[in-house]
């Protein structure tokens, strides 16, 4: 009698301490943050003039060279260092084209406009209250090509991070580069449907479909309507629609469908996509499932769930495992009283 006793006070602990996991929360450390912006720069032309604009729109034959300058001043009361460099286009996560450089980029771009301009100083040393020059040389593929090759020159500034707690914004700009050949064929886009997964943003649960635009075409107006579906289901278990995406030519991008305040649950499913990109339209379907292991991470992390039906459903676990503690209990004072 002891022994069950026992038994039911160990279960009972254990309760107690799954409950009280389940209510606790993460500790967060606060930061601040520093934003000043103490340089800005100037585009100027082949002839030295200012660039009014703002961007280089290369037109040329195969082969050819062009010398461009960008003056970079400095109005702070210290020396700066400013660093120069040129990347590729890609597409962020928000359908935006973005020249922050990426480790991997698309399988299908060639011309890497990192590998077409040559900046002569990638540092610069610009004293109190003066400016500087930054020069670099723009090179037209050796071979013919199709479309738009696009990419940007980005200057920052290098800051010394004070201390951990401290989170110091870059200073940035960037000046686009487009190219294309003389008489060059004009392309269009061309879409695809990769991967769908299941995935986080901030952490809140999304719904990750993979978009590649694998033609060298400057998507500049995109709609999405997307419905994710329960496999063998007709009625949308999420929706969710954007409008005014950009793509870079031969990138791609998660498209984010968030899943909202209820928690993803385990199983098979399928995404439905209908894409107007520029003058061309797309329709997608794609299955994809989400394990019990994936669903239970996800929401775990997740910190926008309604906890009412989070609790609902730990409670259910719970209870369902309280029951069969009983039950084991019961089975073993059954077995002593035999």
């Amino acid at each position: 009698m002891k022994d069950i006793i026992s038994r039911k006070k160990v279960g009972l602990f254990i309760l107690i301490v799954a409950l009280a996991v389940m209510n606790s929360r993460a500790f967060t450390e606060e930061v601040f943050a520093e934003n000043v912006n103490s340089f800005s720069i100037q585009p100027l032309d082949e002839k030295g003039n200012v660039n009014e604009k703002g961007y280089y729109h290369i037109i040329d034959e195969p082969g050819k060279q062009h010398t461009v300058s960008i003056r970079v001043y400095n109005p702070s009361e210290e020396e700066l260092k400013v660093n120069v460099i040129a990347n590729p286009a890609s597409t962020n996560q928000n359908g935006i084209p973005s020249y922050l450089g990426e480790q991997v980029y698309d399988s299908s771009l060639i011309h890497r406009m990192d590998k077409l301009i040559a900046i002569e100083e990638s540092e610069l040393l610009i004293p109190a209250g003066e400016s500087a020059l930054a020069t670099m040389v723009i090179s037209l593929p050796q071979e013919e090509w199709e479309g738009d090759i696009l990419g940007g020159i980005r200057f920052t500034e290098e800051k010394n991070q004070q201390n951990n707690h401290t989170v110091v914004h870059e200073v940035a700009y960037t000046i686009g580069v487009l190219l294309n050949q003389t008489g060059g064929a004009a392309v269009q886009n061309e879409l695809s449907l990769n991967e769908v997964v299941a995935g986080q943003r901030n952490y809140r649960n999304h719904i990750e479909a993979k978009l590649q635009n694998r033609a060298a075409a400057i998507v500049r107006n995109m709609t999405i309507q997307s419905s994710i579906y329960r496999e063998g289901n007709d009625t949308p278990i999420y929706t969710y629609n954007a409008h005014e995406l950009r793509m870079a030519p031969n990138s791609n991008f998660n498209f984010g469908i968030p899943t909202g305040s209820q928690p993803i649950e385990a199983g098979d499913y399928v995404l439905k996509m209908l894409i107007t990109a520029d003058d061309k339209e797309y329709s997608f379907e794609q299955t994809f499932s989400i394990t019990n292991a994936n669903a239970r991470q996800l929401n775990q992390s997740a910190v926008n769930l309604d906890q009412s039906r989070s609790f609902i459903s730990y409670g259910l676990f719970l209870g369902v495992g309280l029951f069969f503690f009983l039950l084991v209990v019961w089975g073993i004072r059954k077995n002593k009283k035999a």
